[in-house]
C-alpha cells in the first residue's frame, strides 16, 4: 500500500543520501563533501556541493535535493529539493530521474500526479539502461 511504500522510500532516502562515487570534475570539493556527510557534518557537505551543483554537476545537484528534501544541514524546503531533483535529472542523473517519475507517479514531494510527466522520467530513466 501507498503508507508501506512511502515508508520504504523515506528510508531509501536516508540510505542514497550521498552515497556517490567519485567523480573528475571537482572531485575535491565533492570528496570534501562526501566525507562531511558520511561524519555526519551535513552543513559542510552542504557548503562543498552547492557551487558544484550551480555549475551544473547533477550528483552533487541530486545530493542537494535529498539534503533539503530531509533537512539534513539545510533547512526542509520541498520545493528547492524538487527543484534540485529536476536539475539532476536533466543533467541525466539516473537516480534524479527515478525519483522524479515516481514523485509524479505517486504525487511525492508536494508534486502533483501527473502521469504524463511520470511516463516521460520513466522513459528517459530507460534511455540510461543498458
Amino acid at each position: 500500500d501507498l503508507i508501506s511504500r512511502g515508508a520504504v522510500f523515506a528510508v531509501s532516502l536516508l540510505s542514497l543520501v550521498v552515497i556517490s562515487p567519485i567523480h573528475a570534475q571537482g572531485s575535491e570539493a565533492y570528496n570534501a563533501g562526501l566525507l562531511a556527510s558520511e561524519s555526519g557534518d551535513y552543513t559542510t557537505a552542504a557548503t562543498q556541493w552547492q557551487p558544484l551543483a550551480a555549475e551544473g554537476d547533477a550528483t552533487a545537484q541530486f545530493n542537494l535535493a535529498l539534503m533539503y528534501h530531509r533537512g539534513l544541514g539545510v533547512q526542509i524546503d520541498e520545493a528547492v529539493a524538487v527543484t534540485w531533483y529536476h536539475k539532476s535529472a536533466e543533467n541525466g542523473y539516473s537516480k534524479a530521474q527515478e525519483f522524479l517519475a515516481a514523485a509524479y507517479q505517486e504525487g511525492w514531494f508536494g508534486l502533483k500526479k501527473d502521469q504524463q510527466k511520470a511516463e516521460y522520467w520513466s522513459k528517459q530513466l530507460e534511455r540510461h539502461d543498458f
